[in-house]
């Protein structure tokens, strides 16, 4: 992450963030290289050009420094200087290639010197509270086609298989205040109500909503 004042508004704004993303959690990595590694190669035909019989010399100096110091360094834009026989050479950012890898469990982005790191291992759990945060996604939905004003309350009527509904059940409370259900009934939904078919995730859903 960047600067202090960065961090500091990815701490305010976690739940924003979070249900904007709609992730479980979030928090400021320790630092970049618990989620992502780097490997830097200089460039010869950029450095060979510049420094001409220099090139291998610089090369090898460049290699052996610490590649995250380096990576650091560059992607933000810096120069980076490397000392060789006494003499000091500025090396630019595009004159290393910087690669990033993303380590074990991890999906990474990154953009100068901010690293976005998402946790892609699913445990049960995490696979339910992300299938009832869709179910809300396609309930809000439901609402707007509906017309409905914001604050109106709804009964809700589901029928869906097995596993989404085991979510919905588990996250029932969550579900109701996000959606402002005062009655949640799995059953079919009677023919006046507003309602839609919908899949995803295997999962199959039908779900209707009536104004209270």
């Amino acid at each position: 992450m960047g600067n202090a004042s960065e961090r500091k508004a990815v701490e305010n704004f976690q739940e924003l963030i979070s249900d904007e993303l709609n992730v479980r959690k979030i928090r400021l990595l320790n630092a970049a290289t618990e989620a992502v590694s780097h490997s830097v190669k200089p460039l010869p035909k950029q450095l060979g050009q510049k420094y001409g019989n220099k090139f291998p010399a610089i090369q090898k100096a460049i290699l052996a420094m610490d590649a995250e110091m380096v990576a650091h360094t560059l992607v933000e834009g810096n120069p980076l200087k490397v000392e060789v026989d006494g003499t000091t050479y500025e090396i630019l950012g595009d004159e290393v290639e910087v690669k990033a890898q993303a380590k074990a469990g991890f999906a990474v982005a990154e953009e100068g010197p901010y690293v976005a790191a998402l946790v892609t291992e699913l445990t049960p759990e995490l696979i339910r509270e992300g299938q009832a945060r869709e179910f809300v996604r396609r309930v809000q939905d439901l609402r707007k086609s509906a017309d409905l004003e914001v604050a109106d309350r709804i009964r809700l009527y589901v029928t869906a298989s097995d596993g989404l509904k085991s979510a919905i059940q588990v996250h029932q409370d969550y579900v109701m205040a996000e959606t402002l259900t005062v009655d949640l009934q799995f059953a079919p939904p009677p023919g006046e109500a507003h309602a839609m078919e919908d899949d995803f995730d295997g999962e199959t859903l039908k779900v209707g909503l009536m104004k209270a």
